[in-house]
């Protein structure tokens, strides 16, 4: 089952014409438009992720700008020849510096192992993604539509 894109509820999907737009809706949505399809093959988002996340999860360190900062000074080097040396532009090694910007985990694990410091951390609380049941806590269309009543 999957959830309807009008009004959010868990229900088996139509593909249908509503207003210029296709939508995958409930079958009590798609009186307002014009179903092509009648059953749709949905792939939940929640049921399977990329293969890198049934892994280990990893995450930058949160001191990542001192530690990137005073292991540069202690080698002499200026941002614009660290950049260079990176094969990174010069405002995104300061943005790093600052703290402004997290570098990815690649490009941290690769700035880790060029400095000898260690910007990557294995993370220890993992997001679990839950199945909720009931209504989505997602905006769908019907949260922003009024629908009159027929007398």
């Amino acid at each position: 089952m999957a959830l309807c894109e009008m009004c959010g509820k868990e229900a088996r999907l139509v593909l249908a014409d509503v207003e210029g737009g296709e939508l995958k809706v409930c079958s009590n949505c798609a009186k307002y438009g014009i179903v092509k399809k009648s059953s749709v093959n949905v792939i939940h988002r929640f049921k399977s992720r990329s293969k890198r996340e049934d892994g280990p999860q990893f995450k930058v360190v949160g001191n990542y700008s001192n530690l990137i900062r005073s292991s540069r000074e202690k080698r002499g080097m200026k941002q614009e020849d660290f950049a260079k040396f990176l094969n990174e532009r010069e405002s995104i090694v300061a943005k790093w510096e600052q703290g402004s910007l997290k570098p990815r985990i690649d490009i941290a694990r690769r700035v880790g192992r060029l400095l000898r410091i260690s910007l990557v951390v294995k993370d220890e609380v993992a997001d679990k993604v839950e199945i909720k049941k009931g209504k989505s806590s997602e905006f769908t269309l019907a949260d922003f539509v009024k629908i009159r009543k027929k007398r």
